[in-house]
C-alpha cells in the first residue's frame, strides 16, 4: 500500500476542522444516549461551541495558505483562501440554524442530540465538497450532506407533511445523484481522469468535445442543478421547504447551495476551454434565465411564506449562476459574497417564521405575520431588514451582492442576461415589500398566532441583522481576500 499521500506534512492540520465536526457529532450522540434528560437543554450550546471552535481553527489556517493553496492526499484535497471563506460561510449558516432550532425544537418537543449531530455532519459534507479536487471526493461529501438532509427534513415524524417532504427529497435526490455519478463516469471514460486539475490539462489541450463529453456535462448540470434548485430541476423545493422543520428549511436553502456552487465553479473552470467551443455555457445561461423568471414570477402568487422563500431561492440561484458561468476571477468574489449574504438574510427570514406558534401541518401564511411589527417589534424589524436585503435595497448586503453579480456579468459581455436579472430583481420587490406591508399595515385577529420569544433565536436575529448591514456598508475588506481565492478555484493547485 502506498502511504505517501498520508505522510504529507501537515496533512492532519488540513482535515482538523472536519475531524472536529465529526467527533463533535459523535459526542452529541453519546450524550444523547447516556444523559438525555440531564443535558437536553445543553445540546444546542454544545453544538454552538463546537462550531465556534471549528471556526477558530479555520480562521487560523489563513496565514498557512495565504501565499499559495496547499494540496494533500495525492492532489485530491485542497486547503486555500477560497476554502477558508466558504468553510466560514457553512459554519455561520449552521450556527444560525442551530440557534433558531433550539427554541423551535423545545416548543415542538423534539430536542435531541442527534438533530445537532446531523447538522454538524452535514457541514462536514459541505466542507468535503468545497475542498475536493477529485470528483469522487465531491460525491462523497455530497452524499454525506444528502443523507443528513433526508433525515432532518423528516425529523418531525408526527407531522405528515414533514414525512412527505423527506420522502420526496430522498427519491428525487437519489435520481439526481445518479445523474452526477453517470456524468463523472462519462468524464472518466472520455478523459481518463476524475481529478479536476487533470481535467483542466485535458481540456486545455483538447478544446473540442465530442457527444460523450457533452452528455457528461449535461448529466452533471442536471444532478447539481437539482441540488441548487435551478429551474427546471426545482420541483422539490417548495414542498420540501414547506414540510421541513423551519430552521432546517432555512439551512437547506443556503449552505448546501454554496457548496454546490463551489463545485460548479471548479468544473466550469476546468472545462472552460472546451465549453467556449461547444456552447456548454449556453446551457448554464438558459438555466439562469429560467430560474430568475420562474422563481420571481411564481413567488408573487404564493401566500405561504415558506413556499414564497422557496421560489425566491430559485431566483437567487439564477442570479448567482450569472457570475458562475463567466469563469472570471471576480466571479469568485461575487459568489462568495452572495453566499454569505444569502445565508444571513434567508436563514434569518426562516428564523422569524420559526417563531410562529402554530400547527406545523398548516401553512405559514402572510396572515400569520399580520401586525408582528407591533406585537413583536424586534422580530418584525428583523424580517423587514431581511426582506429589504433580499429585494436588493441599499444599504443592505443584498444590494451590494446583487450589484457585484450583475457587474461581473456585464464585464463578461453578458449584458442581455444582466438586464434580465435586473428586471426580475425589480419584480421581486413587490412580493418582498408585501411582507413588510403585512408586518405593519395589517392588524392581527384572534386566529393570528402569537410569536414566541427565545434568547437563542433573538441572538441569531441580532447576528443576522448586524451581518446584513456590516457587509452592505463595508464590503471592501471582503474583496481584498479574493485574488488568491480565485487562483485556487480556477487553477486547482
Amino acid at each position: 500500500m502506498n502511504l505517501t499521500p498520508l505522510l504529507e506534512p501537515d496533512w492532519f492540520k488540513a482535515i482538523l476542522p472536519e475531524t472536529m465536526l465529526v467527533v463533535g457529532g459523535l459526542l452529541l450522540i453519546l450524550l444523547e444516549a447516556f444523559f438525555r434528560e440531564k443535558l437536553r437543554q445543553l445540546f444546542a450550546p454544545i453544538a454552538a461551541i463546537i462550531l465556534a471552535m471549528t471556526s477558530w481553527v479555520v480562521v487560523n489556517m489563513y496565514p498557512w495558505v495565504s501565499d499559495a493553496p496547499r494540496v494533500f492526499f495525492g492532489g485530491t484535497y485542497q486547503v486555500s483562501v477560497a476554502t477558508i471563506i466558504f468553510d466560514l460561510t457553512f459554519l455561520l449558516a449552521t450556527l444560525l440554524a442551530i440557534m433558531f432550532s433550539r427554541d423551535y425544537l423545545e416548543r415542538e418537543g423534539m430536542s435531541s442530540g442527534e438533530y445537532y449531530a446531523l447538522m454538524l455532519w452535514g457541514t462536514f459534507g459541505m466542507m468535503l465538497m468545497a475542498k475536493g479536487l477529485e470528483l469522487l471526493i465531491v460525491v462523497l461529501g455530497l452524499e454525506t450532506l444528502s443523507i443528513c438532509i433526508f433525515v432532518l427534513v423528516g425529523y418531525n415524524r408526527r407531522v405528515p407533511i414533514s414525512n412527505e417532504a423527506s420522502l420526496k427529497y430522498f427519491l428525487m435526490g437519489a435520481f439526481a445523484t445518479g445523474f452526477v455519478l453517470y456524468g463523472i463516469a462519462l468524464f472518466y471514460g472520455a478523459t481518463g481522469s476524475t481529478n479536476i486539475p487533470q481535467l483542466l490539462v485535458y481540456f486545455s489541450t483538447n478544446q473540442s468535445a465530442g457527444p460523450l463529453l457533452t452528455i457528461a456535462f449535461v448529466l452533471m448540470m442536471g444532478g447539481l442543478g437539482f441540488k441548487l434548485a435551478l429551474a427546471p430541476f426545482h420541483g422539490w423545493a417548495p414542498d420540501v421547504y414547506q414540510g421541513a422543520p423551519t430552521p432546517v428549511a432555512g439551512w437547506l436553502s443556503t449552505a448546501p447551495k454554496a457548496a454546490t456552487l463551489v463545485v460548479l465553479l471548479r468544473i466550469f473552470a476546468a472545462t472552460s476551454p472546451a465549453a467556449e467551443q461547444t456552447k456548454w455555457m449556453a446551457v448554464a445561461a438558459v438555466l439562469s434565465v429560467l430560474s430568475m423568471v420562474l422563481g420571481n414570477f411564481v413567488a408573487i402568487a404564493q401566500r405561504d411564506l415558506k413556499r414564497m422563500l422557496a421560489y425566491s431561492g430559485i431566483a437567487h440561484v439564477g442570479y448567482m449562476m450569472l457570475a458562475v458561468r463567466t469563469v472570471r476571477e471576480d466571479a469568485v468574489a461575487a459568489i462568495a459574497l452572495y453566499a454569505v449574504t444569502y445565508a444571513l438574510m434567508n436563514i434569518g427570514a426562516f428564523g422569524v417564521i420559526s417563531l410562529l406558534r402554530k400547527n406545523q401541518n398548516d401553512p405559514h401564511t402572510l396572515d400569520d405575520i399580520a401586525g408582528m411589527g407591533f406585537r413583536h417589534p424586534f422580530a418584525g424589524l428583523a424580517l423587514t431588514v431581511f426582506m429589504l436585503s433580499l429585494a436588493g435595497i441599499p444599504p443592505t448586503a443584498g444590494f451590494i451582492s446583487k450589484f457585484y453579480v450583475f457587474k461581473v456579468a456585464i464585464d463578461a459581455g453578458d449584458i442581455g442576461l444582466a438586464v434580465v436579472g435586473i428586471c426580475t430583481s425589480i419584480v421581486s420587490v413587490f412580493y418582498y415589500l408585501r411582507v413588510v406591508y403585512y408586518l405593519y399595515m395589517k392588524e392581527a385577529d384572534e386566529l393570528t398566532p402569537e410569536p414566541v420569544r427565545g434568547a437563542f433565536a433573538t441572538g441569531a436575529l441580532a447576528i443576522a441583522i448586524v451581518g446584513v448591514f456590516l457587509v452592505g456598508i463595508f464590503p471592501t475588506p471582503v474583496f481584498e481576500l479574493f485574488p488568491l481565492a480565485a487562483n485556487a478555484i480556477f487553477l486547482g493547485h
